[in-house]
């Protein structure tokens, strides 16, 4: 009787292991499958990033309908507005030779950090060891007071979505030249308090 009693004591034991085993197989899975797909987000995300970092802006051909001109003539129009395109379309690229030459020597480029206010020395170190940027055009408008066009345009960025370029050219013997360019993020009003709160941390 004792025996048995051993006997059946040594299988509970064997069934309640073999149970404990199966419980911790199965949130070890669990885990597993977590922590696979964990990393293949991450992994997603860095691949995002890291296709979007360098950087990369399609062929603007901008139609009459998406650029607003007060004040222009149709050819200032015109030639403004092939001359931003033409911005968008070098940096794309990485054409910096281009690029370059339609600002003004004396420009400012004003990026999305606030660290980010560079003369044309400084936005040429920044820009030249990167494979470029891409901004597509939804929109632009362009205002001319006296001997100066300002402009603003809403771009979409594929890493950053919505986004917005401000400025302001002058008119020289080699036609007209960006004077300032600015870079920037629109926030929506009722995300705005949440957003600059991460900003202020």
């Amino acid at each position: 009787m004792q025996s048995i009693i051993h006997r059946l004591g040594f299988i509970a034991m064997l069934v309640t292991t073999a149970a404990a085993f199966d419980v911790h197989a199965n949130q070890a899975d669990e885990l597993s499958a977590e922590q696979a797909q964990t990393d293949n987000k991450n992994q997603s995300i860095s691949q995002q990033v890291s296709s979007e970092s360098p950087a990369v802006i399609k062929d603007l051909n901008t139609t009459t309908d998406m650029v607003d001109s007060q004040g222009l003539s149709a050819q200032d129009s015109q030639a403004v507005s092939a001359l931003l395109n033409k911005l968008h379309e070098s940096a794309a690229s990485a054409d910096w030779a281009t690029y370059f030459s339609l600002y003004h020597p004396q420009a400012v480029f004003i990026g999305t950090d606030n660290t980010e206010r560079w003369n044309m020395v400084e936005f040429k170190q920044y820009a030249q060891p990167t494979k470029g940027w891409r901004y597509e055009l939804q929109s632009r408008h362009l205002l001319q007071i006296d001997d100066t066009i300002l402009f603003d345009e809403h771009l979409f960025s594929p890493a950053y979505g919505a986004s917005r370029g401000t400025g302001a050219l002058v008119y020289t013997e080699q036609g007209w030249k960006i004077a300032q360019y600015h870079l920037s993020f629109p926030i929506p009003n009722d995300k705005a308090k949440r957003i600059t709160s991460l900003i202020m941390q």
